[in-house]
């Protein structure tokens, strides 16, 4: 077993990587929505989401909030999008989707939509989780969705950030809700550095808690300054930053 096993994280099982790495990612995005749903007193049984990207991210998140009972209701993937207001199964969307080159396209228990009409549907919750960019100003005004939960790096611009925050429509921004593939990285190179192996339990539980504190001083330090989820976590990265430099003694 090479010492420095733990320089390069993302390894295969047999090879020194982690368990519960494939779905930390969109198991984190998960963790957000149900840390704010509980926060603002909201039960996720029977309330629609629609997810933008069916990838490793979308599906996982997908995957474990429909066993919250939520329901999803439209995907968006490359090849074009699908909606179905009584519900897709996420396993069995999975399983089409595997059999036909990775496109959820011909999907039988759902109707294919035009792809530009996506953000415009009816849903509680939208997971923008496929590529940067994807929410401008053009479509901001459609969203209906009351909660944003940001699984891409950068989904929404600028501009459209603005109309959403007026329209009272709040955003779980990346920083945070995509934060656990991050996190799971750390702990495969955690593992690695101590000569452990943690069981996937574990893992996802260990990933519950950071992700959880993490939430809640984001949501404390928001209300605290009075600004919105994005700017409270860039305010604590950098008075994470501003310490790390006074410890260390970086500056004179």
């Amino acid at each position: 077993r090479s010492t420095n096993m733990h320089v390069v994280t993302g390894k295969p099982i047999g090879a020194g990587g982690s368990k519960g790495r494939d779905r930390a990612t969109g198991y984190g995005v998960f963790l957000t929505i149900k840390f704010w749903a509980k926060n603002n007193s909201i039960d996720l049984k029977d309330k629609k989401f629609i997810v933008q990207g069916f990838g490793n991210v979308g599906y996982w998140a997908a995957y474990f909030l429909e066993k919250e009972g939520a329901i999803l209701t439209a995907v968006q993937d490359a090849y074009g999008c699908i909606t179905n207001e009584e519900g897709i199964n996420v396993d069995q969307l999975l399983a089409y989707s595997q059999g036909n080159k990775g496109s959820i396209l011909g999907f039988s228990k759902a109707r294919t939509i035009d792809s530009a009409d996506f953000f415009s549907l009816d849903c509680d919750i939208c997971i923008p989780a496929a590529l940067g960019n994807q929410i401008t100003a053009k479509n901001a005004n459609k969203i209906k969705a009351y909660l944003i939960a940001e699984g891409a790096n950068g989904p929404t611009d600028v501009d459209a950030e603005n109309i959403l925050l007026k329209k009272g429509i709040e955003i779980i921004p990346d920083i945070l809700c995509n934060s656990g593939g991050v996190i799971g990285s750390y702990f495969e190179w955690l593992q690695n550095r101590n000569g452990e192996i943690w069981s996937l339990d574990e893992v996802m539980e260990k990933l519950e808690k950071k992700m959880s504190a993490s939430f809640t001083t984001v949501v404390e330090t928001s209300k605290k300054r009075n600004v919105d989820m994005r700017t409270a976590a860039f305010i604590i990265a950098i008075e994470r930053l501003e310490e790390a430099y006074v410890q260390r003694g970086i500056f004179p």
